[in-house]
């Protein structure tokens, strides 16, 4: 039997409905490792010394050996991990959720020798929506005219040039809390302190009301459309949510993407201009996916189960070549 590691957040609803499917559908075992819990869980071990085995503490309250893994879907690390009361200190806190996330990535990049989705260190590199837009110029994408600065006068040129209005918004966003893209105006932009604070995306605007959110699973394309009035579809109220099938070279460039980033898997967010122009905004390596198929009926929960098998039977293979 194949052993799968989900290392993501307590009570993640995908860690639980994928990990249902693959232990009752597919046979195989699934440790679930919180990442957010594990200050006072106990069971995490690494040693360079002969004794004891490399070990994770499990959201059930159990232990997995890191030897038994063939696989880890590497889904969530961040959070709000908590910490014990009794720890007082804030920077004393904060150094508890350091190295707790410390002692997590380095065992398993150590110690672990099987299949990544996807390797961690790919996966925080692809969440640099500089890097991203890059990529995905270079493959051939269409991408939304941008400027990424702190600089007021940069900034008001940029928007200027694009009719005194531009789309803002966060370079790298902040898991748990909603952040919303908006609407910045010329005139809006006059505090050169609030500017310089940090860096923002600036983009032009794509119009039109056609979002494909694209679910790239290995060679797996799945595409949903999203059509919403709002901005920001994930903040909207009147979505409308369809499965659709999108070109065939659209998809391959998205699996370009996918792997020019080095991951296995990939989330993609496209806006369709009025003519039907693809526009790539970005693409979250771990993105959520079963709220779709909650709005349509997509089986995106089985078809990932699926794509995690096929995963393993490539590992399987790679070890008895």
């Amino acid at each position: 039997m194949s052993t799968v590691a989900i290392v993501t957040l307590a009570g993640d609803l995908h860690a639980r409905v994928i990990g249902r499917q693959l232990r009752d559908v597919h046979d195989v075992d699934v440790a679930v490792v919180a990442s957010d819990t594990l200050s006072g869980a106990g069971g995490l071990t690494w040693s360079n010394v002969e004794g004891p085995d490399l070990s994770l503490p499990t959201e059930d309250g159990g232990t997995v050996s890191v030897a038994d893994l063939d696989l880890v879907w590497w889904r969530r690390c961040h959070g709000r991990p908590t910490v014990p009361d009794g720890v007082t200190d804030p920077q004393m806190r904060k150094l508890v959720v350091k190295d707790n996330r410390a002692g997590l990535r380095g065992l398993l990049m150590a110690g672990f020798t099987g299949t990544w989705i996807s390797d961690p260190y790919a996966t925080e590199r692809a969440q640099n929506k500089i890097l991203q837009l890059d990529v995905a110029r270079s493959v051939g994408l269409t991408v939304p005219r941008t400027l990424v600065s702190t600089d007021p006068a940069a900034v008001r040129d940029f928007t200027r040039a694009h009719g005194g209005t531009v789309i803002a918004k966060t370079l790298t966003g902040l898991l748990g809390t909603s952040l919303e893209a908006g609407r910045v105006t010329l005139e809006s932009l006059d505090d050169d302190e609030e500017i310089t604070v940090s860096a923002t995306v600036y983009q032009e605007e794509v119009p039109g009301t056609d979002h494909l959110r694209v679910m790239v699973f290995g060679d797996g394309v799945h595409t949903a459309r999203i059509r919403s009035g709002e901005l920001d579809w994930r903040l909207a109220n009147d979505m409308e949510v369809e499965p659709v099938t999108i070109d065939e070279r659209l998809g391959n460039q998205l699996r370009e993407v996918t792997e020019r980033l080095a991951l296995r898997m990939g989330v993609f967010d496209v806006k369709l201009r009025p003519d039907g122009e693809p526009v790539f905004l970005e693409v979250n390596p771990q993105g959520q996916f079963l709220f779709v198929e909650g709005m349509s009926d997509m089986p995106l929960g089985e078809a990932f189960a699926d794509f995690v098998v096929g995963e393993l039977a490539s590992t399987r293979g790679r070890v008895l070549a």
